[in-house]
């Protein structure tokens, strides 16, 4: 029961930043007209919110070679991955949310 309540505040919060998010981009994009530098912004925020998928990448293959290699049994329901796969999108959409937010400061 203490997981589920975890992973329903996080699926709350990062709803609440996907939506906050796209609306924020929104917003920008009709205040600086789409200028080239927003279009750069928007690139470096995106490439840090990359980043994140390259740790992903590792970390199943580091996972996978854990699994291959010793005699560790893990079941997974098909429910339970796609929940952390729309956890993951939430939490790059964050990632992208503070890069945009702290480019747009810097820059």
């Amino acid at each position: 029961m203490n997981e589920q309540t975890f992973i329903l505040f996080f699926l709350i919060v990062f709803t609440g930043i996907t939506l906050f998010l796209y609306l924020w981009k929104a917003k920008k994009e009709i205040e600086y007209k789409k200028d080239e530098r927003w279009q750069m912004i928007q690139n470096k925020a995106n490439n840090a919110a990359n980043y994140s998928n390259h740790i992903l990448i590792v970390l199943l293959v580091v996972g996978d070679a854990i699994l291959t290699f010793s005699d560790i049994q893990i079941t997974l329901t098909l429910n339970r991955v796609l929940i952390y796969g729309v956890l993951f999108i939430g939490l790059r959409n964050a990632i992208e949310l503070f890069a945009l937010i702290y480019f747009d400061k810097r820059l």
